[in-house]
């Protein structure tokens, strides 16, 4: 028999937000989280607006768990701000729940700029050879360094705070990594496997090298004479490519039964999940939209849905000019003469693209519109193109009758995934 999945507890971080509601307030009130990254500017990157994380507060969760830190690096210490945050709000002691998993989402690290300025030193460009011996000989190495670049050291870090020690997954799916990772979850619950999970994602992103590989695929905003927080602008017609966002965002997630047999506080419901992999290209999907509309309609159809229960779309709106037509094109052949009634809104707008961590972060805000009612603005848009065009962005915080939101997250490699999240 299937269980009814709940989420009890979310906890966030992301750029200027250190919990879920703070981020809620800010996109609510049309607050930006991007901004000038100072050492970035200083490396010369061409367009150095991103939504980061400060240095002070990474040091400060650094001082926080201490040895832990020594050896994870970044993406997890900011899974275990938000893992802790989500397991406190849940009001729940892990340590006495026998049948749990865990789901970290998080995509491969790439070496930090300074890194490579020493490995830099050691290559000879006549012969194009790289002298790793020399390197190896003369520089200064953190035995632990290789080790903060591996996608799973947060899920390690978590597995070993609060003792999971059976279903333990970390989902490298790009883009949609934080949607599959809350939806994989929500599957072990649902189909009675488990009684409780931890699901979400982390990302630091706002660094130099995947800010070179993104700028060098066409995919991020060149620079341009604009405030950095007027930058990411998505399904608008003058909509030029995303910002780089670091972030995490985890839920607790427990079946129904459980959850109020423990007297939870019941936050929202997980009610549906789809994903599916195109077999297109490596950087973009069919542009007719059909694959996108293909999983949609699988998540909707999961929770047992019709189309007309849908009441908002967080959609996955990257900025960019290619991901936002196909998406939009994607909800006008699903919903059809529905769509102009359909509020659509992209939080991507506000905190930037954080890969992996994208789809948990709007998973969390989801929620957060289904307890307030309220429908999140998507900042700077103010004229669609022919694609665009029909579809209802919402401009400015709104309340509405939300029973179902359907949360989009495509990624990179044809990894699509959808959600329905739903009131409690």
């Amino acid at each position: 028999m299937e269980q009814r999945v709940v989420v009890t507890g979310m906890g966030l971080i992301c750029g200027q937000a250190m919990s879920a509601p703070a981020l809620f307030e800010r996109i609510k009130t049309l607050q930006s989280s991007v901004r000038v990254h100072p050492g970035l500017a200083a490396y010369g990157v061409a367009n150095a607006a991103c939504s980061y994380v400060d240095e002070a507060v990474l040091a400060g969760l650094a001082a926080r768990y201490g040895a832990v830190a020594s050896r994870c690096g970044p993406p997890a210490l900011l899974a275990l701000h938000a893992a802790d945050q989500a397991v406190a709000n849940a009001g729940l002691d892990l340590a006495t729940v026998v049948r749990k998993g865990l789901f970290a989402a998080c995509n491969k690290q790439s070496m930090e700029a300074e890194d490579l300025l020493v490995l830099a030193q050691h290559l000879d460009p006549h012969t194009d050879t790289l002298n790793l011996d020399l390197y190896l000989e003369l520089e200064r190495h953190d035995p632990l360094a290789y080790f903060h670049k591996r996608q799973d050291m947060g899920a390690l870090a978590l597995a070993e705070r609060y003792g999971f020690d059976d279903v333990v997954m970390t989902p490298g799916d790009a883009c949609a990594a934080g949607g599959i990772s809350i939806g994989t979850a929500y599957r072990y619950i649902a189909s009675g496997e488990l009684d409780v999970a931890l699901a979400g994602a982390a990302e630091t992103m706002c660094n130099y090298m995947p800010m070179l590989s993104f700028s060098v695929l066409g995919a991020l905003a060149p620079q341009g004479l604009v405030n950095p927080g007027e930058i990411s602008r998505p399904f608008d017609k003058a909509r030029s490519g995303f910002v780089m966002g670091d972030g995490s965002a985890f839920l607790v997630l427990e079946s129904e039964a459980h959850a109020r047999a423990r007297g939870a506080v019941i936050l929202g419901y997980i009610s549906g999940f789809a994903k599916q992999t195109e077999a297109w290209r490596i950087t973009s999907s069919p542009r007719d939209g059909s694959d996108y509309a293909r999983c949609m309609q699988a998540a909707i159809r999961d929770a047992g849905l019709a189309l007309d229960d849908i009441d908002h779309i967080n959609a996955h709106g990257t900025s960019t000019e290619q991901n936002d037509s196909c998406e939009s094109l994607a909800i006008k052949k699903l919903f059809a003469e529905r769509t102009a009634k359909i509020p659509v809104t992209s939080n991507k707008s506000a905190i930037g693209h954080s890969l992996a961590a994208s789809g948990a972060i709007e998973a969390a805000m989801s929620i957060l519109s289904l307890q307030h009612q309220l429908l999140l603005p998507t900042l700077n848009y103010q004229e669609p193109d022919d694609d665009t065009a029909d579809i209802q962005v919402v401009r400015q915080a709104t309340p509405a009758p939300l029973r179902h939101v359907l949360s989009n997250s495509f990624g990179f490699g044809g990894e699509n995934s959808a959600l329905v999240l739903s009131a409690a």
